[in-house]
């Protein structure tokens, strides 16, 4: 969907056409050629894309609770603040993950046209309540979406061991953190096809090569040491056609652990990933 000023504005007009006249899709196409500027085609298709108004079951055009809402609201830069909300809800676009960063970094990676929704709705520059409550509720999805990402990422990573295991064992493994996250490693396979004790492994998964960083927490990393058979799977997805994995156990990553000092006490740590370059190989 192309959300800029021009678009969203004319989505506003067809809103506010569907409340005042009752009227089918084909038939606002036949009556109006655009709306606003844009053509008539592209706001019906952008309005509906967001779910602002949908087809009734008579067959002609409503609005929907969340174009109830939009429409609610007193001014353009209200409604415009509202439909980026909206829009970032429905489309999930990869720029929203910058407004962790402030407002500047997530306006360099919009785009220009979004940039000038943005501009419009009064968000580029401000200190008021509202404005800085709307940045709050951005870097809130934004979050929520980062966190979404790497959650699918590091399933794709479990699902890739728990296919090596059963390959390399011959048994299905038991896919422990689609269960618990709180045992401290992901996934519960056996030693070998004849030797059935029972192996446990933490899975870490990266997209960027080895220019990312292996994430341990203090509890992933006493289950190693409390457990007699356990390793670390490294798979590096990079090159989503050349998979890499590494395999590695707790003495490898031991000489990074850090040292509890004083009254403190370490409760995660990052290790570069080109660390453990020796221990890939692609599968």
């Amino acid at each position: 969907m192309n959300f800029s000023p021009g678009v969203i504005t004319s989505c506003f007009e067809l809103l506010e056409l569907v409340t005042r006249h009752r009227l089918t899709f084909p038939e606002v196409r036949v009556s109006f050629q655009s709306i606003g500027v844009v053509p008539t085609g592209i706001v019906i298709e952008s309005t509906t894309a967001m779910g602002w108004v949908r087809v009734g079951e008579d067959g002609y055009s409503a609005l929907t609770p969340a174009g109830e809402r939009l429409l609610g609201l007193g001014s353009h830069p209200e409604r415009l603040r509202r439909a980026i909300l909206d829009y970032i809800d429905v489309q999930q676009p990869v720029w929203v993950q910058n407004a962790t960063f402030g407002r500047a970094k997530l306006l360099a990676f919009a785009g220009s046209a979004i940039a000038q929704v943005f501009l419009e709705a009064g968000l580029v520059d401000g200190t008021d309540d509202d404005t800085v409550a709307f940045w709050d509720t951005l870097a809130g999805r934004a979050r929520g979406q980062k966190d979404d990402r790497l959650l699918s990422i590091g399933r794709d990573g479990e699902r890739l061991t728990i296919a090596y295991e059963e390959d390399r064992t011959g048994k299905k493994p038991r896919w422990i953190a689609l269960e618990s996250n709180a045992d401290g490693y992901d996934i519960l396979s056996i030693m070998g096809p004849n030797d059935p004790r029972s192996l446990s492994i933490e899975v870490k998964t990266t997209t960027i090569g080895s220019s990312g960083s292996l994430y341990l927490s203090r509890n992933e990393w006493e289950r190693a040491l409390q457990t007699r058979n356990h390793v670390f799977h490294l798979w590096d997805m990079s090159k989503r056609s050349a998979k890499r994995l590494a395999v590695v156990t707790h003495q490898d990553i031991e000489p990074h652990i850090p040292a509890d000092r004083g009254e403190g006490d370490w409760k995660a740590m990052l290790v570069p990933i080109g660390t453990f370059e020796m221990f890939f190989r692609a599968i």
